[in-house]
């Protein structure tokens, strides 16, 4: 584990297992850690490569901007090619980390071999945003401990942040892609819950997501909450490394 230099300035970096490289991206206000509970699975077969993205968890501070998903993309590009085998993994993301992973396909297409969107959308609702943490009113003391847990004890100044520049996005009500969709040329497996407690109407949205994707798949998860990774976690992590083993022995056979 160590601070990686990136076109976005330091992230942090963790690197473990070897095998297929998988990039883990963390959901809008978390950070790597949120993937701890897999690790031990993913790395039997997979080099697990988690990036705290740019402003979070252990990463230094800075302010994120209009273009955050693009940042975002731009530093998971540059930590693929200093420590991915051949500098192309897989990225896997979920919530605004599936967007960002969608985004370093469209910018960096060498550099990723397939990705796999979690629980997402691609035109935020002001209503979207009802449930991010927040740092006005009285503090939820679990959340507050959750949140200090994954980016110490400036946390708020992440979450600001973060409410600010998604607050802005859904005002405007752009494609969070720039209707760049179509661009994905990698596999993608696209994954949510119809019961999402966090974005409302999630089949539709995920469904006019995946018609875009040249090779994109939807799975849909009758029960379960935001995410879907971790509402459903043995059978979205089952799926997941499924789908990633079924392209890479098709790129074999070819």
């Amino acid at each position: 584990m160590s601070n990686m230099t990136t076109s976005q300035g330091e992230v942090f970096v963790e690197q473990q297992g070897k095998g297929i490289p998988l990039v883990l991206v963390h959901a809008d206000g978390s950070s790597g850690r949120e993937f701890q509970p897999v690790m031990e699975l993913l790395c039997q077969d997979h080099q697990v490569i988690t990036v705290d993205l740019p402003g979070c968890g252990r990463s230094p501070r800075r302010a994120f901007s209009p273009a955050y998903y693009k940042e975002n993309a731009k530093a998971i590009a540059d930590v693929i090619k200093q420590t991915a085998h051949h500098a192309s993994a897989w990225v896997l993301g979920n919530d605004g980390g599936a967007i960002a992973a969608l985004w370093t396909s469209i910018l960096y297409p060498e550099n990723v071999l397939g990705v796999i969107a979690d629980s997402f959308t691609e035109f935020l609702r002001p209503t979207d945003l009802q449930k991010l943490p927040s740092t006005s009113g009285e503090p939820d003391s679990e959340l507050v401990s959750f949140l200090s847990e994954i980016h110490g004890e400036d946390w708020q100044i992440v979450i600001q942040e973060l409410n600010r520049v998604l607050g802005n996005m859904a005002q405007q009500g752009r494609s969070l892609l720039d209707w760049r969709l179509a661009e994905v040329s990698c596999p993608v497996l696209v994954t949510g819950s119809r019961k999402d407690d966090f974005l409302e109407s999630m089949a539709p949205r995920l469904l006019a997501i995946a018609e875009q994707i040249p090779k994109a798949e939807l799975l849909l998860f009758p029960e379960g909450k935001h995410p879907s990774m971790w509402s459903q976690k043995e059978r979205f992590w089952n799926h997941t490394l499924d789908f990633i083993h079924s392209v890479a022995f098709s790129s074999e056979q070819n």
